[in-house]
């Protein structure tokens, strides 16, 4: 009865974290196409030419964006270590699984850091009127934020998805017979 309620127990763990996954890479996606607009790339600037109204409301989609993403990230953090302890699979036999869990878990300080930045951003923005040249320094630091290494954590994560659909590096147990005869 225990090892059903651990296996049942783990698969809620691994439902939350496709769900709330969805939700993350979706909202760093959008996060991502909104703040492209904020971006001259022939100087790769902060374009001047943008009405303030409109800027608001890029601010304003921004920080609702990233407070989808913060949150999203705490329910795919949680639910990776939940998932990561009552598993039964074997890290040993299952080289997909150690090499994902190694790719997300190794970029976790990084995220907190730019969550940090993140969530800044969320309160200046709500904190009365809007600070452009505030909000839009804490977007420039969210950027140019540990030299890229937030690019490379995204790639990362979705190299995540076909690793653990293809499975590489497994490997199956063989019976006493089959080590017989091979």
């Amino acid at each position: 009865m225990k090892s059903q309620l651990q296996t049942r127990s783990n698969k809620i763990a691994l439902i939350l974290l496709i769900i709330a996954g969805i939700f993350w890479l979706g909202g760093i996606n959008i996060r991502t196409v909104i703040g492209n607009e904020l971006l001259d790339y022939d100087q790769f600037d902060f374009r001047t030419s943008i009405p303030p109204d409109r800027e608001n409301t890029l601010f304003q989609m921004l920080s609702n964006s990233s407070l989808v993403v913060v949150i999203s990230y705490f329910f795919v953090l949680v639910s990776a270590i939940w998932f990561m302890v009552t598993t039964k699979l074997k890290l040993k036999e299952n080289g997909w699984l150690l090499m994902s869990a190694i790719m997300f878990f190794m970029f976790v300080p990084v995220e907190i850091y730019t969550y940090y930045l993140d969530i800044k951003f969320i309160l200046l923005f709500h904190s009365g009127p809007p600070n452009h040249d505030g909000l839009l320094k804490i977007f420039g630091e969210r950027l140019g934020a540990l030299s890229g290494v937030p690019v490379i954590a995204v790639l990362c994560y979705y190299t995540i998805i076909p690793i653990a659909i293809l499975k590489p590096l497994r490997r199956i147990k063989q019976t006493d017979e089959e080590k017989k005869a091979g």
